[in-house]
């Protein structure tokens, strides 16, 4: 019997034009999403019927991704992973959704290969 599972995608990356400064909103920069999505019962339904329709679809949620964090520019990742976490949520009800946004390659000293956020939520359905 299967308690607990998830849905991982890692890796999903676009180019936008997020930063605090307007320097940094003036280009484009590469971000990279990491996010889980806990989905006992799509996971149990879908291991059992071997059906794309039972479960999560990563193409569905990589394109989600990508959208949420292109269609408007933000100063901070913490407000792209809120933007992204809301959506997935909001699309996933009932579903703890852990994301993590990075900046690639940011403008700080020391030459960090990323500096990002993660959130973790929820969005229970209307009774």
């Amino acid at each position: 019997m299967i308690e607990r599972g998830a849905i991982v995608v890692r890796g999903i990356q676009f180019q936008a034009s997020h930063g605090a400064s307007a320097e940094e909103r003036r280009g484009t920069r590469r971000f990279e999403v990491n996010l889980e999505i806990e989905a006992r019962d799509p996971i149990v339904k879908g291991g059992a019927t071997d059906r794309l329709a039972d479960t999560v679809d990563y193409l569905e949620i990589c394109t989600l991704v990508i959208r949420v964090g292109t269609e408007a520019t933000c100063h901070l990742v913490e407000t792209v992973a809120r933007r992204i976490l809301d959506a997935v949520c909001d699309r996933h009800l009932g579903s703890q959704v852990i994301v993590e946004v990075h900046k690639l390659d940011p403008p700080c000293p020391g030459a960090p290969h990323s500096c990002g956020v993660r959130l973790v939520g929820r969005k229970d359905p209307l009774p």
